[in-house]
């Protein structure tokens, strides 16, 4: 028995009662988490709003955009080419400037959004499929067949494309034709958040999270497992309390590798081997920033965190926006950029922590992560398929 439960139309206490219930009887497969209801930020303090937005074009795009807490769809751009999925499964190609180029209907809805690498676009569905089209006129390459959901972007990397489904599985496909050159499995929990960590690649090693709280080093020639650790260890008394997905895609930070799980741990390992160098508790989905040395994190319950690398130990914390949901946490130029499911847009000094300036795009929230696109211009696409470009100044 699959089953698939939002928490939206529960009161909270009553809903984890009534999963208790359920969790005794089913195999739970998938999660719709419940998220904190949006609600404005604070004000940021006066004298500390140094940074200004303007609109310079905003493109409605027509289809169902709704957005699985954990896994807002992310924006692809590259070579004057932005493309996006909406959650029936089309993909939408626009020009730099939002005009379509193409729209196509793939099997099920996407996986967090489509890839652009080499003038192809690839993306996965929920119906197991992986997908490559060219990136000039849609026209479809190849496709094929995989085992369960695909939770993941597809990475491109060195002649080889890395994406993750709903079993545990991680496949490598050849870019050619979508052949599988090698496959690595961990046992997935009853109960998942229904997205993984991206996985990354260095010197030749994948690094790839899994729903059970592991992170794994893999040999990207072959899948050949060079070492596993356990970033947290599931506890407590139902599922719910026992998730501890690696969401968060593996950084990495000179000879380390950073790692985070879900209500669980922050933590380093050394790339070489996989000796932890530390571990802090740390609940995390959003991928942390890494930037000149310096590590920063965005937690679940929205506070905004920088981290010593060497030790873990927090320099500074924002907690300013404690009780947002974050759908968004990256880098553009020297600042921080956060978006919440509040349709909010903040900016961040990464040397205080100090909100610079913030605006709300949309009142339906934001997707995922801004896009940056240099020259303090981004692209942010909310919750009802509204694609933003924002330039961002300083007063």
């Amino acid at each position: 028995m699959t089953l698939r439960i939002s928490l939206s139309s529960f009161r909270r206490p009553a809903a984890l009662g009534f999963l208790a219930i359920l969790l005794n009887g089913c195999g739970i497969t998938s999660w719709f988490h419940s998220t904190p209801s949006p609600k404005a930020p604070p004000p940021i303090t006066k004298g500390q709003d140094k940074v200004s937005f303007s609109t310079e074009w905003q493109s409605r795009l027509y289809g169902i955009w709704q957005v699985d807490p954990y896994q807002g769809t992310l924006v692809a751009h590259g070579q004057g080419q932005v493309v996006v999925a909406d959650a029936s499964g089309h993909l939408i190609s626009m020009t730099d400037s939002g005009h379509q180029m193409w729209m196509r209907s793939l099997d099920g809805r996407t996986a967090r959004g489509p890839t652009l690498a080499g003038g192809v676009v690839y993306a996965g569905t929920d119906a197991g499929k992986v997908y490559a089209l060219t990136a000039k006129d849609g026209h479809k390459l190849w496709a094929i067949q995989l085992s369960s959901e695909v939770l993941t972007p597809v990475v491109a990397v060195d002649g080889h494309l890395l994406v993750q489904t709903a079993d545990g599985h991680l496949w490598a496909l050849d870019p050619k034709d979508g052949k599988v050159q090698w496959t690595f499995s961990m046992n997935e929990p009853s109960l998942i958040l229904r997205t993984v960590a991206t996985p990354t690649v260095h010197d030749g090693v994948v690094y790839a999270g899994f729903a059970d709280g592991t992170v794994v080093a893999l040999s990207l020639s072959s899948g050949a497992e060079l070492w596993r650790e356990q970033v947290a260890i599931p506890h407590g008394s139902n599922e719910l309390a026992r998730m501890v997905d690696v969401a968060a895609r593996p950084v990495i930070a000179k000879d380390q590798v950073i790692t985070a799980a879900y209500q669980g741990n922050l933590a380093a390992y050394a790339l070489q081997g996989g000796t932890q160098n530390w571990s802090v508790p740390m609940s995390v989905y959003q991928t942390p920033v890494l930037d000149d040395g310096h590590l920063f994190v965005a937690d679940a319950d929205g506070r905004i965190s920088s981290v010593d690398l060497n030790s873990g130990d927090v320099l500074w914390r924002n907690d300013r926006l404690s009780g947002h949901y974050m759908t968004g946490f990256g880098l553009c130029g020297s600042d921080l950029l956060a978006t919440d499911n509040a349709g909010y847009l903040y900016v961040v000094d990464p040397q205080t922590g100090h909100r610079l300036g913030q605006t709300r795009l949309s009142d339906s929230g934001i997707q995922s992560t801004p896009v940056c696109l240099g020259n303090g211009q981004i692209l942010a696409f909310s919750d009802a398929g509204t694609l933003y470009r924002i330039k961002l100044a300083k007063r």
